[in-house]
């Protein structure tokens, strides 16, 4: 993939997705601005492009082509939001699953204290731990993971989260997530609490997931196991799972 369509791409999913200030855009040819646009519908994120190319040309670059050049989804508005839809999000393994209805079912008990914005990120981290153990990271999932998060920064309980991570093993999830947010999309340290380290493989990840956008290359299987581990385990290898787990009881 040329280098110059994935630098302007990922400047105006920025733009779109976070209204970034710093949108420099490289001169393309109209070949260039047509597969970048395929690109946006490829990973289901042609609203952020939009939003992005409206965003700079109001605040930066008025000569940005026109947006007939995103491919509009064929798909009416529902079925377009089934693209990434967290409230499906779902833990295979046995022992995780089990410990995430238990800490759901604790949490909406304590009518009082209840942090359902918290529930909800940990629905988005989950299913973006789906999408990374199906195929590759899912563009749209990240952003609205980051947009979740800024615009609900004041209710998410951090410490609620960091526990739950810890519980449902999606602790280096979550730091993929994060990681590629802070060296992509101008994220800072501070919006992200739970992240405790940097994911180092995290720009090969997500720049391969970009180069990769038209032949479908998959994550590494060890690169997902490190990820969701259990998650992996039981959709790679269900059967051994299902009599461990059968032991186990």
């Amino acid at each position: 993939m040329n280098p110059i369509i994935l630098e302007n791409y990922i400047t105006i999913l920025r733009a779109g997705a976070f209204r970034s200030k710093d949108n420099e855009i490289i001169p393309m040819s109209l070949h260039k601005w047509h597969v970048l646009g395929r690109m946006a519908k490829e990973h289901h994120v042609q609203d952020f492009l939009s939003d992005g190319i409206k965003h700079i040309k109001e605040s930066h670059n008025p000569d940005l082509p026109d947006i007939d050049i995103i491919e509009k989804p064929e798909k009416s508005a529902e079925e377009v939001n089934e693209n990434f839809n967290a409230s499906k999000a779902y833990l295979s393994y046995n022992l995780s699953k089990r410990r995430w209805e238990e800490l759901r079912e604790e949490e909406m008990s304590d009518i009082h204290n209840i942090s359902d914005e918290t529930l909800q990120l940990l629905d988005i981290i989950i299913m973006n731990a789906d999408y990374v153990i199906d195929s590759t990271v899912s563009l749209e999932g990240l952003l609205l993971f980051g947009r979740f998060i800024r615009e609900n920064k004041k209710a998410i309980d951090y410490t609620k989260l960091n526990n739950w991570l810890a519980k449902t093993k999606m602790v280096s999830m979550a730091e993929l997530l994060g990681t590629i947010l802070i060296e992509f999309f101008d994220f800072s340290q501070d919006e992200l609490p739970f992240m405790r380290t940097s994911v180092k493989s995290s720009e090969k990840i997500f720049t391969q997931t970009l180069e990769h956008t038209f032949h479908k290359q998959r994550t590494p299987l060890l690169t997902c196991m490190h990820l969701a581990a259990f998650e992996t385990l039981c959709h790679r290898f269900s059967g051994i799972i299902s009599v461990v787990r059968d032991v186990e009881e």
